[in-house]
Formats: C-alpha cells, sequence, structure tokens
C-alpha cells in the first residue's frame, strides 16, 4: 500500500527507506505560466506531485517607512532590507540600512520586526491540522535565519569587520536577530510543524564565506539557540539547514548543532557520493538536481539521466528528498522540466 505524503517525507527525513522518493519543485512565476501553457487545464501543482505543505509567520501590522536610510527610491522589506530589483523581481541589487551604524544605540534604536509577536503565528496550528487531516507533511520556512540578514542589513564587509575589530556591534547586531527566530521557532514547534527549514548562505562555490573559526564563535551558538527552543516544545521536529555552495567543510559542525536535513547538496560543488557515504548515518539530504548546469542546459535525455543519478548516489537505501537545488530559473526549457518530473516517476521508486 503507498504511504501517504506525510509517512514518506518524514521517512525518508528520518534517513528511512519510504516507498518512493518524496519531491519538492519550486519555480519563478514565468516558468510556471510556461509549463501551464504547455499542460493547458491541467493542474501544476497536482502535476508535480510535490510532497508537502508550507506555512510562515503572518503578515505584519507595522507600515515602517525606511526611506530615510537610502539615498535613492528603492524597496525594502520588513526588515529594512533595501532593493533595486531586476525586471523579473528576482535578482536584486541590496542597499544597506545600517551600513553607517557606528554606536550600539543605533543597533538598538532601529525599527526591528515585530515577528517577536504571537499574532504573526495565529492560524499556524489550524493550517498545519488541515495539512495534516489531507495526510500531507508542512515545512515551516526560516531560511535566511540570522547571517544573511545581518549582513544584509549592515553590509558584508561592516559585518565581518565588526566581528574582527567591533564585537561588541556585531554580537548586538546577531542578537537583535536572533531572539526573534528563537521565538518563531517555539510558535511553529507548537503549532505543531513537522519540518523547520533554517539556513544561511554560507558558502562560495569553492569555499566557505568565513573560516570554521569564525562561523563556530559568531554562528553557531545562535542557530543552536534557535533549534533547541524548536526542540524543547517539540521534541520529534526536523530540523532542515539550507546552504548554496561548497558547504561540506562544516557539516561536522551543522550535525553537532542538531541539523538533521541537509539542503541543497549542490551538484556543481558538493560531491554527492562522498557527502552520502561519509554522513548519509547523521543526515537526510534534501535537493541534488543543478539549477546551474543540466537542468537549465542539458538536453532532456541528459535530465533524465542526472535525475537518475541523483537518485542513486543520495538516495539509495533511502534519506532523499528530490529537488531542483534552487528555484527553477527562466532559462529553464519546459521539455527539461518535464524530463525532470518524467525522470522522477520512473526512477524514484524503492
Amino acid at each position: 500500500m503507498p504511504m501517504t505524503c506525510l509517512e514518506r517525507v518524514l521517512t525518508a527525513c528520518r534517513r528511512g527507506q519510504p516507498d518512493r522518493v518524496p519531491r519538492q519543485t519550486w519555480m519563478l512565476g514565468e516558468v510556471a505560466a510556461r509549463l501551464q501553457a504547455r499542460l493547458p487545464g491541467q493542474d501544476i501543482g497536482a502535476y508535480l506531485n510535490d510532497d508537502m505543505d508550507g506555512t510562515g509567520p503572518g503578515g505584519s501590522r507595522l507600515r515602517t517607512d525606511f526611506a530615510h536610510y537610502f539615498d535613492r527610491p528603492m524597496t525594502w522589506d520588513e526588515w529594512g532590507r533595501g532593493r533595486v530589483w531586476d525586471a523579473d523581481q528576482h535578482y536584486a541589487e541590496y542597499f544597506y540600512p545600517l551600513d553607517k551604524a557606528e554606536s550600539l544605540r543605533e543597533i538598538e534604536a532601529y525599527p526591528w520586526p515585530d515577528l517577536d509577536q504571537g499574532y504573526r503565528f495565529e492560524g499556524c496550528a489550524q493550517g498545519v491540522a488541515a495539512s495534516h487531516a489531507a495526510h500531507r507533511p508542512v515545512i515551516a520556512g526560516m531560511q535566511e535565519t540570522i547571517f544573511e540578514i545581518a549582513w544584509q542589513l549592515r553590509s558584508m564587509d561592516r559585518l565581518f569587520e565588526d566581528m574582527m575589530h567591533h564585537p561588541e556591534l556585531a554580537a548586538a547586531l546577531l542578537d537583535r536577530i536572533t531572539e526573534p527566530r528563537v521565538f518563531a521557532a517555539r510558535q511553529f514547534a507548537a503549532a505543531g510543524v513537522d519540518i523547520l527549514s533554517l539556513g544561511d548562505d554560507v558558502a562560495t562555490q569553492a569555499d566557505l564565506l568565513m573560516s570554521q573559526k569564525m562561523w563556530l564563535e559568531w554562528l553557531a551558538p545562535r542557530l543552536h539557540r534557535v533549534i533547541r527552543a524548536a526542540k524543547e516544545v517539540k521534541p520529534d521536529i526536523l530540523i532542515h539547514y539550507h546552504s548554496d555552495g561548497a558547504i561540506t567543510g562544516l557539516i561536522p559542525d551543522l550535525i553537532d548543532v542538531g541539523v538533521e536535513v541537509l539542503n541543497p547538496v549542490q551538484p556543481e560543488c558538493v560531491d554527492h557520493v562522498w557527502v552520502k557515504q561519509h554522513y548519509g548515518d547523521r543526515l537526510a539530504f534534501w535537493g541534488g538536481l543543478g539549477v546551474q548546469s543540466v537542468i537549465p542546459f542539458g538536453t532532456p535525455d541528459d535530465v533524465r539521466e542526472h535525475v537518475r543519478q541523483v537518485i542513486q548516489d543520495l538516495g539509495h537505501n533511502g534519506g532523499l528528498v528530490i529537488a531542483p537545488s534552487h528555484v527553477l530559473e527562466t532559462d529553464t526549457p519546459v521539455d527539461n522540466i518535464l524530463a525532470m518530473k518524467e525522470a522522477i516517476d520512473e526512477y524514484g521508486c524503492y
């Protein structure tokens, strides 16, 4: 008898072998529109057959005007991260509202978002219950957990300078970001979510953005606080962690702070055979399909072979949720999306 989506995803994320490899597909709206045009009248979500639902905080009642932090017109999010977007509203040039801050007072006086307020999570438990009634797991999105928010407020060079020369400023900024993350982790766990998705991009294509020592000093304890907060409320909540790039040097440390599912195991810079051999007994893997290589630029036959190989390398004996290693971009041919889906159907059964 086939497993439910809930059973399938939880089995894979606990490194077991489900009936088939669970899947997730994320694409830009333009890509989804092209796929829909190829499949007129078909429910795209049902066609892709994704195995999970997502949740996040509700909208804020605050309407903070961050314009005085910038010297040109732009948009910003509730953190005040300034952005000038490209035509697709996907890539942006960033502007940093705290890049000129010189004192603790300026950091404390900043108009922080109200993500530490309970009303932001009203209705979450009901949404989770509805998904569970449909036998679907729920993943709570808290990526860009600490580091990415910090550098996108301060700028990366100023943040690293603070870590080295002005530790009181770095600590104040990171702690001010961590506190609402701890609160949110507790709220999501109390609502019954199955998977808490954390993450910060801390690697380039070649290596880490910072030394392991710096990560252990500045980010590991704060990430551990967030994970511990969730686990104290719901001990069986699964911890999913995202970082693009060559992340392998941090994998033992991520395991030590409580990470159980690693995403996206980017094939352009993570050796799938090696990472499964060395860490498959302690980590499940989520992702694996190359959005910088085969998925956009290969032929449909290349895509089918890539899917087969990823399932073989990362998914033998279970422990894999297969997915593109990032959003499917506008350079992804519809034929390749169809080939990806059909290959997962074909090769993903145990």
